[in-house]
């Protein structure tokens, strides 16, 4: 009986570990950015601002920029982001201005023409819902038929640096 006991506790004692191990390569840090990826920015925003209750605070957010990433079977973006670092582009003011699709209140889509122009190479990490900018753009807050921001994701970009179209 005693030889019986010892023999599960050493059991239990080579197991442990072995569960702690296990359960650590199970969880993934939330924090984490993505590897290094090539993209293009397609296009931009500025929006209004609105804080957790959904009341305006008549300040505009900083310029947003739409994503697409390389060999993607996305047509128009994968995502968007508010920091991609100024002056990393000369872009055209022609392209960045109305500061959002007055038609369908997303964001002003570059030409097709420069639709590859502005290649990046960057890493990322999808904004959780409490640390997204909440915004609106234009006055789509009651239409029916906006743009489908709840399709792409807010992201954050580091290690961000021109790439050769």
């Amino acid at each position: 009986m005693k030889l019986k006991k010892i023999r599960m506790q050493t059991i239990l004692l080579l197991l442990l570990p072995l569960c702690v191990i296990l359960l650590a390569m199970g969880c993934k840090d939330d924090n984490e950015y993505s590897d290094q990826v090539e993209g293009y920015i397609v296009g931009s925003f500025i929006a209004d601002e609105f804080n957790t209750k959904g009341e305006a605070t008549g300040n505009k957010t900083e310029r947003g920029y739409c994503i697409l990433l390389e060999g993607s079977e996305n047509n128009a973006m994968n995502f968007y982001s508010f920091n991609i670092p100024e002056g990393l582009f000369s872009f055209p003011d022609e392209i960045l201005t109305p500061d959002y699709n007055g038609d369908n209140c997303g964001p002003s889509f570059f030409p097709d023409s420069l639709k590859y122009a502005y290649k990046i190479s960057f890493k990322y990490q999808i904004v959780s819902t409490q640390d997204e900018v909440p915004f609106v753009t234009g006055a789509c807050r009651a239409m029916l038929a906006s743009f489908p921001w709840e399709n792409y994701d807010q992201v954050m970009v580091t290690e961000t640096s021109k790439s050769e179209p």
